[in-house]
């Protein structure tokens, strides 16, 4: 399995900002813009980053508009997602895969936009980005710069990714693509021709305030629709309020040890991407990566 990688990003260049979900508030999306800035790139918003309807950022139109002119925008080097929350999927039918393999470009969200990480990688094969938004982590300053900038702007191979807090719920070694995402998003592909194979890959999966049950039944979907034949190695993260309540009598842990224990495959646990306790670390989706005793390493730069 082979990803097409995009073109490096560096200070200098521009980056596009889309609201392909939730609406976003204005005085974010221009903490978030200072911060690029701060950076040294340039910034270029999407005409309709501000629209709002019942709970998404405008209409489909207006949204699929954004997405698209962007990307399509010689001038722009990168486009970052804003926020979350929900809409993202209603963009996946209108999306062709031509504009995307013939002019790849970094391509930067989580939570929702799982969603549009999913069609690049099944669709369009692309190596896309999981990692933070602009009118979120970035605005507040809770993300690891230096890795964006490594994971973004070098077509080195990175080695181990330093991550604090991750435990070993089953040790072990692997090697395979990595993939994935927010687990209830994935859950949501499942039967639609936007959620890519994992067979052969190290899956990374996350989420926030979903109870263990919910979480239990997201995984069992997963393995019921044959989505974790072939799994090499697992990779959780930090999972941030997914108790049932504080007396539960059990930890996410213990539950997740014993539900992934038939798989037979290394799991690994509390990696900071996406939903998270502490700043928010970028994955490359669609690149060679490795499970070892010292955590999760990238075994190939995820640009060029």
């Amino acid at each position: 399995m082979s990803f097409l990688k995009p073109s490096a990003i560096r200070a200098g260049d521009v980056i596009g900002v889309i609201a392909p979900a939730s609406p976003v508030r204005r005085e974010f999306v221009e903490r978030g813009v200072a911060e690029l800035e701060r950076l040294g790139f340039g910034v270029k918003l999407g005409r309709h980053i501000y629209e709002r309807g019942h709970y998404t950022a405008g209409s489909v139109r207006d949204r699929l508009s954004d997405l698209l002119d962007l990307w399509d925008d010689p001038d722009v080097g990168a486009l970052f997602c804003a926020r979350g929350g929900y809409g993202a999927m209603e963009l996946l039918d209108q999306l062709g895969t031509d504009r995307f393999r013939d002019n790849p470009k970094v391509f930067l969200g989580s939570s929702d936009v799982t969603a549009l990480l999913g069609f690049l990688a099944a669709r369009a094969g692309l190596v896309s980005f999981h990692g933070p938004m602009l009118a979120q982590q970035i605005a507040r300053g809770s993300y690891d710069t230096e890795g964006l900038l490594a994971v973004l702007g070098s077509d080195r191979a990175l080695g181990i990714l330093p991550a604090s807090g991750v435990e070993w719920l089953h040790k072990g070694e692997a090697e395979g693509i990595l993939l994935g995402g927010c687990l209830s998003i994935i859950a949501s592909l499942v039967g639609t021709p936007f959620l890519p194979s994992f067979e052969g890959s190290i899956l990374f999966l996350e989420d926030i305030q979903v109870k263990p049950y919910q979480i239990d039944r997201m995984l069992t979907q997963l393995r019921l629709a044959g989505r974790l034949e072939g799994l090499r190695g697992l990779v959780f993260g930090q999972m941030p309020g997914c108790e049932q309540h504080p007396g539960q009598g059990y930890t996410l842990t213990e539950m997740l040890t014993g539900w992934t224990a038939d798989l037979k495959i290394p799991v690994l646990f509390g990696f900071p991407s996406g939903h998270t306790l502490s700043d928010t670390m970028t994955l490359p989706l669609g690149v060679h990566s490795r499970l070892e005793g010292a955590g999760l390493s990238l075994l190939e730069g995820s640009v060029i």
